[in-house]
């Protein structure tokens, strides 16, 4: 899988990724909102095993990128869909090197990767949380056209501490609208 915008190149990851993952997904400060990591080394090579693997499962399901900066071959952060139980519908997610924050890149990701799902993959419907405290996550969210629905509480544990989350999500353009 291959996606281009004006600034990015979303593929699938590669065994060469691992010291760029490693880099971002080993940081406390990447992690800080989210379930898993710090990663450790072992973490790291997990993360782009399953995404070899996730790769060949058909259909696939899960669809976990990594974000480069055009120009490059370098990831500086991951943007993912992964398709819900329920047909039509994929929770989407991302985190960034430090490095790399505040430059529209997540948002960009964001916004490619959602456009593939509504015209690659059909969706009607695509969800993503964050923490209330991630204001940086949120504007992406909303930057990107999702809408605050709720609050979810006690909604994730991170590092042993049950977590709210606000809910956010979208739906996509009809594809048979109902008869007048």
């Amino acid at each position: 899988m291959d996606l281009t915008t004006p600034r990015l190149r979303l593929r699938d990851y590669e065994p060469r990724d691992f010291e760029a993952v490693h880099a971002f997904a080993s940081r406390v400060d990447v992690v800080e909102h989210v379930a898993w990591g710090p990663n450790s080394r072992e973490d790291t090579q997990r993360f782009l095993d399953q995404c070899a693997a996730d790769c060949l499962v058909e259909p696939r399901t899960t669809y976990a990128l990594a974000i480069v900066i055009r120009g490059t071959d370098e990831p500086v952060g991951s943007v993912g869909l992964h398709l819900g139980d329920l047909p039509g519908e994929a929770e989407l997610g991302f985190v960034l090197h430090p490095d790399q924050w505040r430059q529209g890149y997540a948002r960009e990701a964001a916004a490619e990767l959602l456009r593939f799902g509504w015209e690659g993959l059909g969706l009607h419907r695509v969800w993503a949380t964050c923490r209330p405290e991630n204001e940086a996550s949120a504007r992406v969210l909303r930057g990107v056209g999702m809408a605050y629905e709720e609050c979810l509480r006690d909604h994730l544990v991170i590092r042993g501490v049950p977590r709210d989350s606000l809910l956010f999500a979208m739906s996509g353009p009809r594809r048979h609208d109902p008869p007048r």
